[in-house]
């Protein structure tokens, strides 16, 4: 699953560059030049990055958007500093990254690899793995209801119940993964279900066991390796190296 990010900037030089260099990443790239049309992006796709420059028009409502979205407020924030470099940055504060005026690219491309940790981070907070198999449910009342998990990530899973479960319940989930040689139990919270007994729900509280459990589960299903992009210089087509994913690329 690729990186995914949004690109706000009327600057056609940051665009250009910035866009090579994300593409050069293997970092998918939704372009915006007005704030109406990134806000329309964020209400449609999650974003693992997003890149805003600071002298867009209306730059501050997409960050706060972003910022309230529930699927992409944990997204990686740079932001471009202004073109006037004698007057402060704004929104300083709101950035987990700063890109300084005049863009170099190789510094860039140098910025925006180093936070990759942080963006698979967050892609692995909203990755589902699909998943058919037994689940317990714990209700408030005492009752146990046998279930099926269709999909688990790891901030919650989709569940299928023979009975309706009610929005906003907190409820004691006890799920089967595959290969796992021990279940993994949390204490979770409806945020969403239908009338045919399909529900969604969010971790409240897992062990760390169980947590360190399920994410080694679901970076087995990931796979063991990924292409990471190497940067050469100013080039037209990326050269795509393979390498494992947690060694550092030289």
């Amino acid at each position: 699953m690729a990186l995914q990010s949004l690109l706000l900037t009327t600057d056609p030089e940051a665009l250009r560059q910035l866009r090579s260099v994300l593409r050069d990443l293997g970092i998918g790239v939704e372009v915006c030049q007005r704030a109406a049309q990134a806000s329309k992006c964020l209400r449609r796709r999650h974003f693992d990055v997003a890149v805003l420059d600071s002298d867009a028009p209306h730059a501050e409502t997409v960050i706060a958007q972003l910022r309230a979205t529930p699927s992409s407020r944990s997204a990686v924030l740079f932001l471009i500093g202004p073109a006037d470099r004698s007057s402060p940055a704004p929104f300083t504060n709101q950035a987990d990254h700063m890109l300084s005026r005049p863009l170099a690219l190789e510094q860039t491309w140098r910025a925006l690899r180093g936070a990759r940790p942080q963006m698979e981070s967050t892609m692995l907070r909203y990755f589902r793995v699909r998943l058919n198999a037994p689940a317990v449910l714990l209700r408030s009342d005492g009752s146990t209801v046998q279930a099926r998990t269709c999909n688990v990530g790891q901030s919650g899973a989709g569940i299928q119940a023979p009975v309706a479960l009610e929005r906003g319940e907190t409820l004691t989930l006890r799920l089967e993964l595959p290969g796992c040689g021990e279940a993994v139990q949390a204490q979770a919270e409806v945020v969403w279900t239908d009338h045919k007994g399909k529900a969604g729900v969010r971790f409240l509280l897992l062990e760390d066991t169980c947590r360190s459990a399920l994410e080694a589960w679901i970076a087995r299903g990931l796979g063991e390796r990924e292409f990471a992009f190497v940067f050469t210089g100013r080039r037209k087509k990326p050269e795509p190296t393979l390498v494992p994913v947690r060694e550092p690329v030289r």
